[in-house]
């Protein structure tokens, strides 16, 4: 039964309410519940395969550079426009109406949606997809 530690931990806990009793137990050891550390591990082992996921980031470019462009990007809820540097190499893929594209595709006022890494601390989105919208 899959909730059966719940139900058994409830159970115990109203009853020593009810019961009057001023014993209570400290851990889920206590109660009789064993492999409380490995329902954890496995708990924090899927957030941690969600914090590796990679950004997408979609906004207008405002410049082009050799090593990459910049993007403005509008915060949906704040209504705020920021810039975000986007960094590109060799191995970064272009596309434009579901065609391989260039670096020389990119202008300003061009509307993008770029798959990569992104770094808070250095506001930097190091892009491995870049799909041109028009």
């Amino acid at each position: 039964m899959k909730y059966k530690k719940h139900i058994a931990t409830g159970a115990l806990a109203i009853s020593l309410l009810v019961g009057g009793s001023s014993v209570f137990a400290t851990t889920p050891q206590d109660l009789g519940i064993k492999n409380t550390q490995s329902i954890y591990q496995k708990q924090n082992k899927n957030l941690k395969i969600k914090n590796k996921r990679k950004n997408n980031i979609v906004g207008i470019i405002a410049t082009v550079s050799n090593a990459g462009f910049t993007v403005n990007v509008k915060n949906l809820k704040t209504k705020i426009t920021s810039s975000v540097d986007v960094v590109t190499n060799t191995s970064t893929i272009y596309k434009k109406n579901g065609i391989s594209a260039t670096a020389s595709s990119l202008s300003p006022g061009q509307k993008v949606i770029i798959v990569g890494i992104f770094d808070k601390t250095t506001n930097i989105l190091n892009a491995k997809t870049v799909k041109i919208a028009h």
